[in-house]
């Protein structure tokens, strides 16, 4: 039985492809050439032999990933060659094989007996970039590939990332924002050019402040019976009203934004009784402003106060006559209702 010596191996393992035509596509195999020889030292020409292939990944005395078997005859020196990639599998998948992350090994067999493991050096690592086409141009590595690229997804944009893209400094960033609030206040965020526009354009914006007064139309509307309330809508004439909140139907102010609020409203009464108590409160107020009336004709009374109030609330004012049985008559003249935001 012949045998081939351990030396047989010129490998020359070209491990670039195969130097084809620009109208050829590139192949992603491994060029392996030796020279098969008997015990004795004798060149084997001419012959049929078969070779097998072990390819491991991270040492010598693994199991192999992947094996491929060749059938090749000799030529009249004994030389063979082959294509790593291209032998007919026996296990594994050449095409998923993940070179460049540790170290690669190939195992050779002649019919059927191993002949010895070599380490594969750096120039198979060219097949995983084959695929993506980035190439080295200095210290900058470059890329043809004119479509996406994505990393740990599959792209939708010309670099896509499944993870946090982090630089030398600082936290790492997940997301593009568009919110042009800032609203979620994230480190991990990076606004667009229009989300910071809208939140400097918001912020600068100078809004409309919030002021209204109206008052009455200058005559005696409604009488006002002892012991009885009653919400005074005697306000006639709008004097301002910034943001056209005063419902001239209803004779109330419906809060246009939420925040604090001064109010302020002055009623005048008109009586001819001696005594009359009176009392005037906002519908908001939760205490009570007791204004004390005597001995009056053409006298008014007032209330005044600092108020949190909600948008779309409603606000009026409140009259209240404690003079038992006695009737007084409200006057519009002199009255009017206002108030302001303040923050």
């Amino acid at each position: 039985m012949k045998k081939i010596i351990t030396n047989f191996l010129v490998f020359s393992a070209l491990l670039l492809c195969t130097l084809l035509s620009a109208q050829t596509v590139q192949k992603n195999f491994i060029n392996y050439q030796g020279v098969a020889r008997s015990a004795s030292g004798d060149i084997l020409a001419d012959e049929s032999i078969n070779i097998q292939i072990a390819l491991k990944f991270g040492a010598a005395d693994i199991a192999a990933s992947y094996v491929e078997n060749h059938t090749v005859i000799t030529n009249a020196n004994g030389v063979f060659g082959l294509l790593i990639g291209n032998g007919v599998p026996v296990t594994g998948d050449f095409n998923t094989l993940q070179w460049g992350g540790i170290a690669s090994y190939v195992t050779v067999s002649l019919n059927g007996a191993e002949i010895g493991t070599n380490e594969l050096m750096a120039v198979p690592y060219a097949i995983t970039s084959g695929d993506n086409r980035w190439s080295a141009n200095g210290d900058d590595i470059e890329t043809i590939n004119s479509g996406n690229v994505g990393i740990d997804r599959t792209p939708t944009a010309k670099l896509d990332v499944n993870g946090d893209l982090k630089l030398e400094n600082g936290t790492s960033v997940n997301e593009i924002s568009m919110d042009g609030t800032l609203g979620s206040n994230s480190d991990n965020a990076v606004p667009t050019e229009r989300a910071i526009k809208t939140y400097v354009d918001n912020a600068t914006a100078v809004s409309t402040p919030v002021v209204f007064k109206v008052r009455g139309n200058g005559f005696a509307v409604k009488d006002l019976d002892g012991g009885t309330t009653i919400e005074t809508d005697i306000w006639d004439i709008r004097t301002y009203d910034t943001r056209n909140a005063f419902n001239t139907t209803t004779k109330r102010y419906v809060i246009p934004e939420s925040g604090y609020y001064y109010l302020q409203a002055v009623v005048r009464q008109s009586n001819t009784v001696t005594n009359a108590f009176f009392r005037i409160h906002f519908n908001v107020d939760t205490g009570i402003n007791y204004n004390q009336i005597v001995d009056g004709d053409d006298v008014k009374i007032n209330v005044s106060g600092i108020y949190f109030l909600n948008a779309g609330q409603e606000v009026f004012v409140n009259i209240r006559n404690f003079s038992s049985g006695t009737d007084v008559r409200i006057d519009g003249t002199g009255s009017w209702f206002e108030g302001y935001k303040i923050n």
